[in-house]
C-alpha cells in the first residue's frame, strides 16, 4: 500500500527574544547571517527529529510577503515585476543546505524536502487589490516559476519532493476578478516545471471549493484544512479526484489557535494566555495522536487512496512559542505512522 507522507505547513514562532521583524530585516540585509542561518538550521533540525517525513523549509517570515518584496524590487528584475531569474532565490533553503548534508552522512538517505511558495493568486491580491490585469497576473505566475526552477538549482544536498502554492483566497475570496480559465492558465504556468522535474505539485487551500477547477491544473495534490472545518471532506468527489489523478494532502491536526485556547479557557475558567501552564492541554487533551489519527482513519474511508500526504491544517507561525508548535507536529507524526503501521498489518 501506498503510505501516507507526513509533511508540515512550513512556519513556526520564532524562539523567545527573537521576531518576525528581526528574521525579515536579518534576511534582507544579510548583516546577521550567524545567528539566522543557526535559527533556521536549528527549526530545521528539530522538524525532522519531531518526525516530520518530508519537511518544509523553516518559515519565519510572510509568506507573501516573502517573495513579493523580491518581485517588487527594480534591481532584481529587468522591468517592473519581471523578475530576473538569478535574483529569484529562497534564502533558507540555501541555508539548510547543510542540515540536508549532515543528514545524508548520517544516515547514508537524501533528505526529501517540501518548498512553499506564494501563489499567483494571493500575490496578485497583495499587489494590485480587486483589479483585473490579466497580463500582471501572468508575469507573476512567471515569477513563480522562476522561485521554482531557482529551488531545484539550491537542491545540491536534498532532494524536492513536494512544490507547494500557498493560495489560501483561492474557494475563500470573492474579489478575485479572473475567470476559472484565466486562474486555470496561471496555475499551470506556475506548476509546469516542477512536475516535469518528477516533483509533486500541491495547492494549499483553506478551503476545497475549487478543487475540480485545480484537477485541470498539472497541479497534482490539493491540500486543504479539514480538522478545523469537517464539513470540507463533503466537498470532494473521489471519482473525479480518481479520474484527474489527482491527490489530496489533509489537514488532521489543528493550528486555528485562537479557538483552541478558547476552548481550553472555557473548560478551565482561566485565561491561558496569561496562566501559560495550561497551554499545555491544547496537545495532552484536545489535539493528542489518538485524535489526529481518528480524523485521519474517517478521511481516509472516503478518500482511500487518494489521500498522498497528511500534515497540520496550516502553518504554525503564531503560536504562543515554539515547544508547543514541535509538540504539535511530534503528535501529528506519532498519529500518522500509528495509521501507516495498522494499515500496513490489515494488508
Amino acid at each position: 500500500m501506498q503510505e501516507i507522507v507526513f509533511i508540515d505547513e512550513g512556519s513556526l514562532p520564532t524562539p523567545e527574544g527573537i521576531t518576525r521583524e528581526w528574521v525579515k530585516a536579518a534576511a534582507e540585509n544579510r548583516n546577521e547571517d550567524e545567528e539566522l542561518f543557526s535559527l533556521v538550521r536549528e527549526a530545521f533540525r528539530r522538524k525532522i527529529d519531531v518526525g516530520v517525513h518530508v519537511p518544509t523549509y523553516p518559515q519565519f517570515r510572510d509568506m507573501i510577503g516573502q517573495f513579493l518584496d523580491v518581485v517588487k524590487d527594480e534591481k532584481n528584475c529587468y522591468e517592473p515585476y519581471v523578475l530576473k531569474e538569478e535574483n529569484a532565490k529562497i534564502l533558507e533553503l540555501e541555508i539548510i543546505e547543510e542540515v540536508a548534508k549532515q543528514y545524508r552522512e548520517e544516515t547514508g538517505e537524501t533528505l526529501e524536502v517540501r518548498v512553499c511558495i506564494a501563489g499567483p493568486t494571493d500575490m496578485y491580491l497583495q499587489a494590485f487589490g480587486a483589479t483585473g490585469f490579466v497580463d500582471a497576473y501572468n508575469i507573476l505566475a512567471l515569477d513563480i516559476e522562476k522561485f521554482i526552477k531557482q529551488a531545484f538549482e539550491t537542491a545540491k544536498n536534498f532532494k524536492i519532493k513536494v512544490i507547494a502554492l500557498d493560495e489560501i483566497s483561492l474557494g475563500l475570496n470573492d474579489k478575485i476578478q479572473f475567470s476559472d480559465a484565466e486562474i486555470m492558465s496561471a496555475l499551470t504556468v506556475a506548476s509546469t516545471f516542477a512536475r516535469q522535474q518528477g516533483a509533486d505539485m500541491e495547492i494549499h487551500l483553506y478551503s476545497p471549493l475549487k478543487y475540480e477547477l485545480i484537477c485541470e491544473t498539472p497541479i497534482n495534490v490539493i491540500g486543504f484544512e479539514y480538522a478545523g472545518t469537517p464539513s470540507y471532506l463533503d466537498l470532494l468527489d473521489r471519482k473525479v479526484l480518481e479520474d484527474s489523478d489527482t491527490y489530496v494532502g489533509v489537514g488532521v491536526s489543528r493550528t486555528d489557535i485562537f479557538s483552541l485556547i478558547s476552548l481550553i479557557n472555557e473548560k478551565y475558567e482561566v485565561n491561558a494566555w496569561k496562566e501559560k501552564e495550561y497551554l499545555q492541554k491544547i496537545v495532552t487533551e484536545l489535539e493528542t495522536p489518538e485524535v489526529i489519527k481518528r480524523r485521519l482513519e474517517t478521511a481516509y474511508s472516503i478518500l482511500g487512496g487518494r489521500i498522498k500526504y497528511a500534515n497540520p491544517d496550516c502553518g504554525l507561525a503564531f503560536w504562543p512559542d515554539q515547544e508547543l508548535a514541535f509538540k504539535l507536529l511530534e503528535n501529528t507524526a506519532k498519529a500518522i505512522n500509528e495509521f501507516n503501521a495498522e494499515r500496513r498489518n490489515i494488508k
